[in-house]
């Protein structure tokens, strides 16, 4: 009877201690404490573990973004009249410079030709004046006056040629049309400023993501980046590289804007404005050892393992270092190589016989 007592004394306290110590590590750590209270120290647990061991706290960073061309244009009206052609639909393919719609010339190209006179004109009294001002037949003054009309008369012509250029509307990229404005039909009356369309170099895409302050300075440009467009795609995922990093934080969203380039292999099957994920490789570091956050077990503010010791379970009382989403550093109290108990978390106590199958290494779970 006495021994008896002793006993269940002694497994009463350790369920009394492990109690005090398993709390939010995982799913299975805050199970509720009747999980604890059928548990015997001799009941064999089946459990799986991984090895303890070294590697990058974070291999990749991961954001989601848009797609979109790695150019983009809206082309706009410059001048005012009544549309007179329109040589472009949406979705074609257009060259840079490539005429797109012409306006009513007629004022424009009077002005032009007015302008041209008047130039031609004060050009030729400039040489003329030139030519007597050397030959000391003309004062400095006329020589001044004839220059002045001269370059007064240039200007007036520049202006006129370029409000008579401005009523042929033309690309100023290369590109598909992904966007063309009712406004852009014959016999439709344009006004400076009006959008005509939009025209996007389909050529190479780009995302832009915004990234934390912690990831950011892992990430390189020219670095490796994996894209996911599933709308497109399905699951196919697109080798890109990260094409430029802010040097500053975005000041509405905090984040650090990164844009990642790819080219275009689709069959027209990826657009822009798509939705789309990315995974970029991060610098390596220094390695460490990392465990998932899930087979973390506290009491208080300090935090514990279990591990598989000869095939017993042993608590590890451990101190922690960075967190990246579901993964810890470990900096003391757990040894590489060590077997990782990361299931049956709330059935174990201190020296519970264990069968153990091993699932991977810490490094890489998550």
């Amino acid at each position: 009877m006495i021994k008896r007592v002793t006993k269940l004394s002694v497994l009463s306290g350790a369920i009394a201690l492990l109690l005090s110590l398993v709390s939010c590590g995982s799913a299975d750590a805050v199970a509720a404490a009747t999980a604890w209270e059928g548990a015997s120290a001799q009941e064999t647990i089946a459990v799986e573990y991984i090895k303890v061991s070294r590697g990058p706290l974070i291999e990749d960073v991961r954001a989601s973004g848009v797609v979109a061309g790695v150019r983009e244009a809206f082309i706009v009206s410059e001048t005012q009249g009544i549309v007179k052609s329109v040589g472009f639909s949406l979705g074609d393919a257009v060259k840079e410079g490539q005429e797109l719609m012409r306006v009513d010339d007629r004022i424009a190209s009077l002005n032009l030709n007015r302008a041209k006179e008047q130039y031609e004109a004060a050009r030729l009294e400039l040489e003329a004046t030139e030519r007597l001002s050397a030959a000391g037949k003309s004062s400095p003054a006329d020589l001044t006056r004839a220059r002045g009309n001269e370059s007064g008369a240039k200007a007036q012509y520049e202006t006129a040629l370029k409000a008579y250029n401005d009523t042929r509307i033309t690309s100023p990229i290369a590109g598909v049309i992904a966007f063309k404005d009712d406004i852009s039909t014959v016999g439709a009356s344009l006004a400076p400023g009006a959008r005509v369309a939009r025209v996007v170099d389909t050529s190479t895409f780009r995302i832009t993501v915004g990234v934390g302050e912690r990831e950011v300075g892992l990430l390189d440009a020219g670095a490796k980046a994996f894209v996911s467009v599933p709308a497109a795609l399905g699951d196919e995922v697109i080798e890109g590289t990260v094409a430029a990093i802010a040097a500053g934080s975005d000041p509405a969203t905090g984040s650090f804007p990164v844009v990642i380039s790819f080219r275009n292999g689709f069959s027209g099957r990826v657009k822009s404005g798509m939705s789309a994920s990315v995974s970029i490789k991060a610098r390596a570091g220094e390695p460490a050892i990392v465990v998932p956050s899930a087979a973390l077990v506290r009491r208080a503010s300090r935090y514990a393992l279990f591990v598989d010791d000869g095939g017993k379970a042993a608590v590890r009382e451990v101190t922690l270092g960075r967190r990246s989403g579901v993964r810890v550093e470990v900096l003391s109290g757990l040894a590489e190589g060590e077997a990782l108990v990361i299931s049956s978390l709330t059935r174990l106590l201190p020296g519970t016989p264990l069968v153990s199958t091993l699932v991977g290494d810490s490094a890489s779970w998550e």
